[in-house]
């Protein structure tokens, strides 16, 4: 039971370590394209898009890790 359970937590945090990493990447391209576009500087820029992006990040692993346990508890429990 318990390598059971090690495995249902590995596959839940490297799902959602995956979308988080994702998720960042794509909002710290889009806000510097806009920035840049809208003519800040590129400190204004760096530090928007490092801000940004760690927001997306996080909000994006938590709620996947959260989610995607449960749906994965769910499976198991249907098999």
């Amino acid at each position: 039971m318990d390598d059971e359970k090690f495995t249902l937590e590995q596959r839940a945090y490297q799902m959602s370590r995956t979308s988080g990493l994702l998720a960042g990447a794509i909002t710290a391209f889009i806000a510097f394209c806009a920035f840049q576009l809208a003519g800040f500087t590129i400190a204004e820029t760096a530090t928007w898009m490092f801000a940004l992006a760690l927001m997306a990040t996080s909000g994006t692993f938590a709620a996947v890790y959260f989610v995607g346990k449960a749906a994965l508890k769910k499976q198991t429990l249907m098999a």
